[in-house]
Protein backbone atom coordinates (compact mmCIF):
# COMPACT_ATOMS: atom_id res chain seq x y z
CA UNK A 1 0.00 0.00 0.00
CA UNK A 2 2.83 2.37 0.91
CA UNK A 3 4.42 1.68 -2.58
CA UNK A 4 0.93 2.79 -4.28
CA UNK A 5 1.09 5.95 -2.36
CA UNK A 6 4.65 7.03 -3.09
CA UNK A 7 3.84 5.92 -6.64
CA UNK A 8 1.25 8.20 -6.80
CA UNK A 9 2.72 11.24 -5.51
CA UNK A 10 5.80 10.93 -7.62
CA UNK A 11 3.42 10.81 -10.40
CA UNK A 12 1.80 13.53 -9.17
CA UNK A 13 4.71 15.88 -8.81
CA UNK A 14 5.91 15.10 -12.05
CA UNK A 15 2.63 16.27 -13.60
CA UNK A 16 3.01 19.48 -11.76
CA UNK A 17 6.14 20.69 -13.96
CA UNK A 18 8.06 20.76 -10.57
CA UNK A 19 12.05 20.62 -11.10
CA UNK A 20 14.94 21.55 -9.42
CA UNK A 21 15.94 24.97 -9.50
CA UNK A 22 19.08 25.54 -11.76
CA UNK A 23 18.16 22.18 -13.84
CA UNK A 24 17.40 21.48 -17.23
CA UNK A 25 14.30 20.42 -16.82
CA UNK A 26 11.87 19.42 -19.93
CA UNK A 27 10.22 22.29 -20.21
CA UNK A 28 13.98 23.89 -21.28
CA UNK A 29 13.78 23.20 -25.23
CA UNK A 30 16.93 25.67 -24.98
CA UNK A 31 19.12 22.71 -23.41
CA UNK A 32 17.41 20.22 -25.68
CA UNK A 33 18.52 21.74 -28.93
CA UNK A 34 21.59 20.46 -30.82
CA UNK A 35 25.37 21.12 -29.19
CA UNK A 36 26.96 24.10 -30.47
CA UNK A 37 30.23 25.84 -30.55
CA UNK A 38 31.24 28.87 -28.22
CA UNK A 39 34.52 31.17 -27.88
CA UNK A 40 34.73 32.79 -24.35
CA UNK A 41 36.71 35.49 -24.24
CA UNK A 42 37.66 37.46 -20.95
CA UNK A 43 40.33 38.96 -19.18
CA UNK A 44 40.28 36.90 -15.96
CA UNK A 45 40.08 33.06 -16.97
CA UNK A 46 39.94 32.00 -13.34
CA UNK A 47 36.85 34.37 -12.12
CA UNK A 48 34.50 32.60 -9.94
CA UNK A 49 31.96 33.44 -12.71
CA UNK A 50 33.98 32.52 -15.46
CA UNK A 51 33.97 29.22 -13.42
CA UNK A 52 30.22 29.03 -13.11
CA UNK A 53 29.68 29.53 -16.72
CA UNK A 54 32.39 26.59 -17.97
CA UNK A 55 30.41 24.16 -14.97
CA UNK A 56 26.94 25.55 -16.84
CA UNK A 57 27.95 24.88 -20.73
CA UNK A 58 26.91 21.54 -20.51
CA UNK A 59 23.46 21.78 -19.23
CA UNK A 60 23.25 23.79 -22.73
CA UNK A 61 24.81 21.56 -24.45
CA UNK A 62 27.57 24.58 -25.61
CA UNK A 63 31.17 23.13 -26.09
CA UNK A 64 34.11 26.00 -25.19
CA UNK A 65 36.61 26.31 -28.34
CA UNK A 66 39.43 28.43 -29.49
CA UNK A 67 37.96 29.07 -32.59
CA UNK A 68 34.10 28.90 -33.93
CA UNK A 69 32.87 27.40 -36.86
CA UNK A 70 29.00 28.88 -35.69
CA UNK A 71 30.83 32.20 -35.21
CA UNK A 72 29.60 33.31 -31.81
CA UNK A 73 31.59 34.68 -29.16
CA UNK A 74 30.60 35.58 -25.57
CA UNK A 75 33.19 38.58 -24.22
CA UNK A 76 32.54 39.13 -20.46
CA UNK A 77 33.80 42.25 -19.88
CA UNK A 78 33.67 42.48 -16.00
CA UNK A 79 31.90 41.54 -12.33
CA UNK A 80 30.58 44.30 -10.53
CA UNK A 81 29.84 43.25 -6.07
CA UNK A 82 27.79 45.85 -4.45
CA UNK A 83 26.97 45.11 -1.02
CA UNK A 84 24.46 47.21 1.54
CA UNK A 85 22.50 47.19 4.15
CA UNK A 86 19.24 46.35 4.09
CA UNK A 87 18.07 45.84 7.61
CA UNK A 88 18.84 47.40 10.62
CA UNK A 89 17.87 45.83 14.27
CA UNK A 90 16.52 47.54 17.54
CA UNK A 91 19.92 47.76 18.29
CA UNK A 92 20.93 50.18 15.15
CA UNK A 93 23.16 47.08 14.32
CA UNK A 94 23.19 45.87 10.91
CA UNK A 95 20.87 42.72 10.77
CA UNK A 96 20.28 41.98 7.06
CA UNK A 97 22.46 42.65 4.03
CA UNK A 98 21.72 43.09 0.41
CA UNK A 99 24.27 41.54 -2.33
CA UNK A 100 23.87 42.78 -6.11
CA UNK A 101 25.79 41.32 -8.53
CA UNK A 102 25.84 42.69 -12.04
CA UNK A 103 28.25 40.84 -15.25
CA UNK A 104 28.66 42.94 -18.45
CA UNK A 105 28.82 40.94 -21.22
CA UNK A 106 28.77 41.01 -25.17
CA UNK A 107 27.69 38.39 -27.84
CA UNK A 108 29.15 38.69 -31.32
CA UNK A 109 28.56 36.23 -34.12
CA UNK A 110 30.93 36.55 -37.24
CA UNK A 111 32.79 39.90 -35.65
CA UNK A 112 29.27 41.35 -35.31
CA UNK A 113 28.35 42.37 -32.01
CA UNK A 114 24.31 41.60 -32.00
CA UNK A 115 23.56 42.49 -28.01
CA UNK A 116 23.59 46.49 -27.42
CA UNK A 117 27.11 47.54 -25.98
CA UNK A 118 25.30 48.12 -22.04
CA UNK A 119 24.37 44.39 -21.80
CA UNK A 120 24.75 42.84 -18.42
CA UNK A 121 23.00 40.31 -16.27
CA UNK A 122 21.91 41.75 -12.72
CA UNK A 123 21.23 39.40 -9.57
CA UNK A 124 20.19 40.99 -6.09
CA UNK A 125 19.72 38.78 -2.87
CA UNK A 126 19.50 39.65 0.47
CA UNK A 127 20.72 37.48 3.73
CA UNK A 128 20.22 38.03 7.41
CA UNK A 129 23.36 39.12 9.31
CA UNK A 130 24.33 38.06 12.60
CA UNK A 131 26.85 39.61 15.14
CA UNK A 132 27.25 36.85 17.10
CA UNK A 133 27.77 34.55 15.00
CA UNK A 134 30.01 36.65 12.38
CA UNK A 135 31.63 33.42 10.80
CA UNK A 136 28.32 32.04 9.94
CA UNK A 137 27.34 35.30 8.34
CA UNK A 138 30.72 35.67 6.45
CA UNK A 139 29.79 31.91 5.39
CA UNK A 140 25.93 32.49 4.32
CA UNK A 141 27.52 35.48 2.30
CA UNK A 142 30.07 32.98 0.03
CA UNK A 143 27.28 30.20 -0.47
CA UNK A 144 24.72 33.51 -2.00
CA UNK A 145 27.10 34.36 -4.26
CA UNK A 146 27.97 31.45 -5.47
CA UNK A 147 24.02 30.97 -6.36
CA UNK A 148 24.22 34.50 -7.40
CA UNK A 149 26.96 33.32 -9.79
CA UNK A 150 25.67 30.20 -10.88
CA UNK A 151 21.83 32.20 -11.78
CA UNK A 152 24.47 34.69 -13.68
CA UNK A 153 25.86 32.17 -15.65
CA UNK A 154 22.45 30.27 -16.49
CA UNK A 155 21.16 33.84 -17.45
CA UNK A 156 23.96 34.66 -19.73
CA UNK A 157 23.94 31.39 -21.43
CA UNK A 158 20.09 30.91 -22.11
CA UNK A 159 20.29 34.53 -24.13
CA UNK A 160 23.81 32.99 -26.35
CA UNK A 161 21.56 29.78 -26.69
CA UNK A 162 18.31 31.55 -27.85
CA UNK A 163 20.18 34.05 -29.98
CA UNK A 164 21.66 31.16 -31.64
CA UNK A 165 18.13 29.64 -32.56
CA UNK A 166 18.11 32.91 -34.66
CA UNK A 167 18.36 32.70 -38.24
CA UNK A 168 20.63 35.72 -39.04
CA UNK A 169 21.47 37.71 -36.20
CA UNK A 170 21.23 41.43 -36.40
CA UNK A 171 23.74 43.82 -35.65
CA UNK A 172 23.21 46.02 -32.41
CA UNK A 173 23.27 49.75 -31.71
Amino acid sequence: MNKIIVTVLLFTLSACGWHLRGSAGGNDKLAMTTPMDLVIETKDNHSPVINALRQSLGTYKINEVTESASGFTLTLDREILDKRTAGVGSDALTSAYELILRVDYRISHAGTIITPLDTSARVSRTYNYNVNNANGAAQEEELVLREMRRELAQTILRRVKNLSTKPAPAAAQ
